[in-house]
């Protein structure tokens, strides 16, 4: 994507009187208590280069997000089979120190966008903890040393590894589905003895974290896997209540309020065959005769005529970034019957959902007790944010949605972005404003309100995988090959 020309003009923060005084942590995978949400906005929402950038630190490759405790930013990495965890001064960017593991070799990836570095650290202030797919636990205190450690049994992951730790009260939380050790585990973060944990031997892979819902009257552990959302007891794993007919494949996070909990996600084989058929190639507008007939489909797509489909002939899409798993054979190619399913294949069990989950809630929660329910405009990989009492989506094809969490009516309904691509990271409220990141590194910001109102556009020109992290009046954004500290 082009380097477009940036906008210079800052956006003054709120008055003195409304401006809460500015949070130094955002502890863990979308900020603290998991909801990326700030009062205050940043110094400056411009993204210019000249005047905004207080630092800029290259950093190895990774896609986890920014974990601050105060005067320090910890991430992971990774460099080569080796994983790395870091620590940066926070004002300043200077690289505090670096610890080194020895990743196992992975599955390969069917995907472009699978990072051994996804998972970001979470910290009570005391220790820091790190999880790679390909390693195991990794605990450390604020100056590198070692506090313990867990290696954990090996996931064939061909999608990569997503989730990430958290910590409540005294245990560490993970979700490890897909693996051969699946369940919910609760370690002790004083020394990683296991306290409980839940076997998830039916689930398939996930890539959402755990989220901790302060509800009324009580607080509960939620996990989403396949086809089900489940509140825990976070003290001992008992099941509190679940949700059953969701997602089959999940990538993203809860987000709640004191009365009600808010779940959406959308994966590819839940999708109706036409729906699927059109989100798998990007803005390749597909007609009626191609999603019906995937054979009239591939004749488009089969440039040179020789019944073979190169990876250069598709599109910039979904279906190009998952090609090896299209080319089922591995001859590197696709052919008629391996594109067939793409289109064709029958809607799966599951069904994509946001729910609306009230409080207070036990056994087997039927959809007919929700809330609410929402089946448009739903997010693939970037979790729902609520931000001033209104709740956005973000779905693949750069289009934003705007509910009252009340009622689930929609103030405006799938509004288009100028990047259509594809969306990991979570948008982030920033005050008055609503921060959204593509992965192809477009930054745009929108006014928190109920109409929708774009403020400006931005190309970064490097890819954005990781949620952004808003701490004392500055922006940190991990990119594909950098740190950033917005906020001069």
């Amino acid at each position: 994507m082009n380097l477009a020309p940036f906008f210079l003009v800052a956006l003054t923060l709120a008055s003195p009187s409304r401006v809460q005084e500015p949070s130094t942590q955002w502890p863990q995978f979308l900020g603290p208590g998991g909801m990326p949400t700030q009062a205050a906005a940043p110094r400056s929402l411009a993204f210019d280069r000249a005047k905004d950038v207080a630092w800029r630190v290259a950093l190895p490759r990774g896609a986890s997000s920014p974990c601050i405790d105060g005067d320090r930013i910890f991430l992971t990495a990774a460099e080569g089979d080796e994983l790395l965890m870091l620590a940066f001064e926070r004002k300043t960017g200077k690289e505090l120190w670096r610890q080194r593991r020895k990743g196992r070799t992975p599955v390969p990836a069917v995907h472009v966008d699978a990072d051994p570095a996804a998972s970001t650290a979470c910290t009570d202030g005391e220790r820091v903890v790190f999880y790679f797919g390909t390693y195991g636990l990794v605990v450390l205190d604020r100056s590198g040393a070692l506090l313990w450690e867990k290696p954990l049994p090996f996931p064939a992951a061909p999608f990569g590894i997503g989730t990430s730790p958290i910590l409540v009260d005294d245990l560490v939380i993970l979700t490890r589905d897909g693996c051969p050790d699946s369940a919910i585990h609760a370690y002790a973060k004083a020394d990683g003895a296991e306290r409980w944990s839940v076997p998830r031997l039916g689930f398939t892979f996930s890539f959402g974290t755990p989220f901790i819902w302060n509800s009324r009257g009580r607080r509960e552990l939620v996990v989403a896997g396949t086809q089900r959302l489940t509140g825990l007891d976070p003290q001992d794993g008992k099941q509190l209540w679940q949700v059953a007919g969701l997602t089959s494949f999940v990538c993203t996070t809860p987000t709640a309020d004191a009365d009600t909990l808010y779940f959406a996600a959308w994966s590819t084989p839940d999708a109706a065959p036409a729906e699927r058929g059109q989100a798998s190639f990007g803005e390749l507008e597909l007609s009626a005769e191609e999603l019906a007939d995937s054979r009239i489909l591939f004749e488009r797509l089969d440039k040179n005529g020789d019944e073979r489909l190169a990876i250069d002939e598709l599109p910039e899409s979904r279906a190009k970034d998952a090609f090896v798993f299209l080319d089922q054979d591995g001859d590197g190619s696709v052919s008629p019957d391996e594109l067939a399913p793409v289109v064709e294949q029958p809607k799966g069990p599951g069904d994509n959902l946001l729910v609306a989950v009230p409080a207070g809630g036990a056994g087997d929660i039927p959809k007919s007790a929700l809330r609410w329910s929402h089946a448009r405009g739903l997010p693939y990989v970037s979790s729902p944010l609520l931000h001033r009492g209104r709740l956005y989506l973000v779905s693949s094809g750069g289009m934003v949605t705007c509910l009252d969490p009340k009622t689930g009516k929609a103030f405006f309904d799938r509004e288009r972005l100028e990047d259509h691509g594809e969306y990991y990271a979570t948008p982030v409220g920033a005050g008055e404003h609503v921060l959204v990141c593509s992965s192809a590194g477009t930054i745009t910001v929108l006014r928190a309100a109920d109409e929708f109102q774009l403020v400006r556009t931005v190309e970064l020109g490097e890819a954005i995988h990781a949620t952004p992290a808003i701490v004392d009046g500055t922006l940190y954004l991990r990119t594909g090959k950098s740190l950033w500290a917005f906020g001069k």
